[in-house]
């Protein structure tokens, strides 16, 4: 199983960026339009098992490291399965481990992304894919962030007129990473005011970083 999964990292780790955008813009996208179908759950959780295995290319996908990768992704996958079970999907150690494991993969995957940008020379499409999925990513751990602090401080926000489930927390990720600020869901704790504030800063710190990195690199490529 292992080198059948490492075979497949290897084969597909030059299209990285592009698979990991089009899997998060997938992810991000599907869960309102699906949630009530039949198999929509089933449809969502494909989606999020897209979004891993695109992480686990990124992070894992070249030399050595693609056997640590392989086992990497079978944890990955099995922990984001387990919550299809309603049983399972109540214990308390898999709704901790469950957003633990995908924030630190969806942070490191982010970081490797910008690594592997700032070694590129020029501005082309591979540098644009690659920055707007490290934005999604971001997003993403903001979601896993406000989700292990509304479970290990309840009550730490306030859906308004929202059910309170896990695609809130996506959605009020990005409004808070984006600095919109609609309002209909706040945070109520200290706990959740100061991971706020944290998505928040980072979102803005991510674009004014991302724009001062790909001027400079068109500037130097152009005759300017």
């Amino acid at each position: 199983m292992k080198q059948i999964i490492a075979r497949y990292l290897e084969k597909h780790s030059q299209k990285q960026f592009y698979y990991l955008l089009a899997s998060l813009i997938i992810f991000i996208l599907l869960p309102p339009f699906t949630l009530n179908m039949v198999f929509g759950t089933l449809t969502i959780y494909l989606a999020a098992s897209f979004v891993v295995i695109s992480c686990v290319i990124i992070l894992f996908g070249e030399g050595n490291k693609m056997i640590a990768g392989s086992g990497i992704l079978v944890v990955s996958l099995a922990f984001t399965w387990f919550t299809l079970s309603p049983a399972l999907d109540k214990l308390l150690v898999i709704q901790i481990i469950k957003p633990g494991l995908l924030l630190v993969l969806f942070v490191a995957t982010a970081f490797k992304v910008i690594g592997s940008i700032l070694k590129l020379k020029k501005v082309n499409a591979q540098v644009i894919a690659g920055s707007v999925g490290a934005y999604l990513l971001f997003g993403l751990s903001g979601a896993m962030i406000f989700e292990l602090v509304n479970l290990f401080f309840p009550a730490s926000f306030n859906y308004g007129h929202h059910f309170g489930g896990g695609y809130d927390m996506v959605y009020f990720s990005f409004v808070t990473l984006s600095t919109l600020g609609y309002g209909d869901i706040t945070p109520h704790t200290p706990q959740g005011q100061a991971m706020a504030i944290l998505v928040s800063i980072t979102g803005q710190l991510y674009l004014a970083i991302l724009m001062a990195m790909l001027v400079g690199k068109f500037l130097k490529d152009s005759d300017w």
